[in-house]
C-alpha cells in the first residue's frame, strides 16, 4: 500500500513537471509573437527560462523513472527529492514568470542591471 501512493505521487510531480515544462517551452517559443519585439526582459531572462524549463522536464523525466522502474522508496527520500526539485526549478521559474508584476523584483532587477523594467507592458 505505502509503495503504491509513493509511486502514485512520483508519477503525479512526474506529471506535473512535465507538464510545466511543456508550457514554459511553449511560453517561450512564443516570447516576440505577434509583432516579433522582444522586450530587454525576455532578452535578460530568455537563457535562464530555457535552462530552468529543461531542468524541469529532466526533472519529470527522472520522477518518471523513479516511479516506473524504481525500488525502494521512501516516504523522507521521496519528499526530500520532490521538495528541492520544486525549490530548484519551479520556484525560481515563477519567480521570473512574476517579476514585471512585483514591485520588489522590479526594484531588485533595475536595481541589479541599470535599467528601467521594460516587459512589453504599457504604451
Amino acid at each position: 500500500m505505502r509503495s503504491t501512493f509513493l509511486r502514485v505521487a512520483a508519477l503525479a510531480w512526474a506529471a506535473l513537471s512535465l507538464l510545466l515544462a511543456v508550457h514554459w517551452f511553449a511560453e517561450l517559443g512564443m516570447v516576440g509573437f505577434p509583432d516579433g519585439y522582444v522586450t530587454p526582459f525576455a532578452r535578460a531572462t530568455g537563457p535562464l527560462l530555457h535552462l530552468l524549463a529543461s531542468a524541469c522536464l529532466i526533472q519529470g523525466l527522472y520522477f518518471l523513472c523513479r516511479a516506473l522502474l524504481g525500488k525502494g522508496f521512501g516516504v523522507p527520500d521521496l519528499g526530500l527529492q520532490i521538495l528541492i526539485a520544486a525549490i530548484l526549478t519551479v520556484a525560481p521559474t515563477l519567480i521570473v514568470w512574476n517579476c514585471p508584476h512585483s514591485q520588489t523584483c522590479s526594484s531588485a532587477y533595475e536595481a541589479l542591471t541599470n535599467t528601467m523594467m521594460d516587459d512589453g507592458i504599457g504604451g
